[in-house]
């Protein structure tokens, strides 16, 4: 039966006073009151590759320095922008950075100088230190950097960073300031473990350090000249109170998770936080004095990517399943986050095995009334609350139901593994992400003809030569298994190269 139906209608007139009561509740709101969380979608027009053709692009960092100025960056060299951010897709815009020299192998195939002009690498990070200088960095080691971030490609001076007989691939960067960036490197390869700064990064000076133990670095923040915090996988962490003081300056302290860790924000030097593999939330009032990081969990199951604190009471996550997580007390406990789905999963068959196309991989707050959030598919969502209580999701009937409900596994191929491997040697690291919808309050394992074990996303492990299969199934929060989700795959041999 639908809302206001029954037997007998109601006189005209007394609709009419109930909906002029029901006005005048709503204005009657106190200004205190929680509000409803409104996240909205654009998608920007497909990039055309260099091969020929077209596609979405990904979307992997964002910073708004202000709110009438955000900066994304992504695959494809690609850099969007607008001063309008809470626009459509018509108000943001794309450019790709011009390069010095034209890529000789794009000429020889026939194209144009102005498309070879960019090698089109894949942009990880952003920064912007004000609407007048912003950062980016490139997995390939390229640096961009602009006064003048709305003026088109050519606005953008391209530089390099790669060392001697190793590339860094760069995967994230913060300026605190127009006289300081920090980026780190990190990534399968090259010159794992440094961090690259610069005191004047509009004239593309850049100097590096090696940390010792090459850890794979994958987000860096810093609130201040003098407070930055660093984080890496295998549940490293590293904080410095002069970035620029060379690999001594920067210390180590202890991670209350052994999961990986991808992302990472500082406001001031009283809150840093930083997200790890497995959902869980870092947060430390005083890192650089000694402050130990808590962690806390707030329903999320899979990487966090993306964290972004405008106030130290304030902050936003997101992960690679479209999920955003908010707080007003960020080191309050798991009762203090919110949790939203913007996405549903989504995976695409393609010849390689799936591709997981609803992640967010940035976010970014220019203040507590605006804060957008990046991913695949060149998504990106705005919100002008972002720190209001989201939608209700339902009555507490329909809450029991979905407890009840044994959850369904969806598992996928990840991080460039795919269903068929070849190695040269006698294994190779086989990657696998999986999630599920269902409130599912842990995930059982089962490798080839292995017992069932205890396991969290993303699941990382060495296959020898030969044909496999993983097995995944949910646990719901009442303890009811659901149906199992499996995977083949196969590792064979590589061929010796002709001599």
């Amino acid at each position: 039966m639908s809302r206001g139906s029954g037997k007998e209608r109601r006189p005209r007139r007394f609709g009419l006073l109930v909906l002029l009561i029901a006005l005048l509740g709503v204005l009657a709101v106190p200004a205190g009151a929680s509000a409803t969380s409104k996240w909205t979608v654009r998608q920007l027009p497909p990039v055309q590759l260099e091969g020929g053709g077209s596609d979405q692009v990904g979307l992997y960092g964002v910073s708004c320095p202000a709110e009438t100025l955000c900066v994304a960056g992504g695959t494809q060299d690609t850099i969007a922008f607008s001063q309008t951010p809470t626009g459509d897709a018509g108000r943001w815009h794309i450019v790709h950075p011009t390069y010095a020299e034209p890529n000789r192998a794009c000429l020889e195939r026939g194209e144009s100088v102005e498309f070879c002009s960019s090698p089109r690498g894949s942009i990880r990070g952003v920064s912007c230190a004000g609407e007048s200088l912003c950062v980016a960095v490139g997995y390939e080691g390229s640096v961009f950097a602009s006064t003048d971030p709305t003026g088109g490609g050519g606005a953008w001076a391209v530089g390099d960073v790669n060392s001697k007989g190793a590339a860094r691939h760069l995967t994230s960067v913060s300026c605190p300031s127009a006289s300081l960036c920090v980026a780190v490197a990190g990534g399968p390869g090259g010159a794992v473990g440094s961090i690259v700064t610069s005191t004047d990064p509009a004239a593309g000076t850049w100097q590096a350090i090696q940390l010792p133990g090459s850890p794979d670095l994958r987000s860096v923040s810093c609130a201040t000249p003098t407070t930055c915090l660093a984080v890496a996988k295998e549940a490293q962490m590293f904080v410095s109170s002069d970035p620029t003081g060379g690999a001594s300056a920067w210390r180590q302290v202890g991670s209350p998770t052994p999961r990986d860790l991808e992302a990472a924000s500082c406001v001031a030097s009283l809150l840093c936080a930083a997200g790890d593999a497995g959902g869980n939330l870092l947060t430390s009032t005083d890192p650089l004095g000694g402050a130990t990081f808590s962690a806390t969990n707030a329903d999320g199951s899979v990487a966090l990517t993306g964290l972004s604190c405008p106030t130290t009471t304030n902050c936003v996550a997101v992960d690679n399943n479209a999920d955003v997580l908010t707080s007003t007390d960020p080191t309050g406990g798991p009762g203090a986050w919110t949790f939203e789905n913007l996405v549903p999963f989504e995976a695409e068959d393609t010849d390689h095995g799936q591709f997981v196309g609803n992640a967010l991989w940035g976010a970014s707050c220019a203040s507590t009334s605006l804060c957008v959030l990046v991913g695949a598919n060149s998504r990106i969502f705005t919100a002008t609350e972002p720190f209001a209580a989201p939608a209700s999701p339902g009555p507490p009937a329909a809450a029991k139901k979905r407890a009840r409900r044994r959850p369904r596994t969806h598992l996928v191929f990840a991080e460039g593994f795919w269903k068929f491997s070849s190695t040269r040697h006698r294994r190779v690291k086989a990657r696998f992400r999986f999630y599920s919808r269902d409130d599912a309050r842990a995930f059982l394992c089962k490798r080839d003809r292995g017992h069932w074990r205890r396991c969290h996303s993303p699941l990382r492990y060495w296959a020898p030569i030969g044909n496999h299969t993983l097995r995944v199934r949910a646990i719901g929060t009442t303890g009811l298994r659901g149906p199992i989700a499996g995977a083949r795959f196969e590792v064979k041999r590589a061929k010796a190269p002709p001599r």
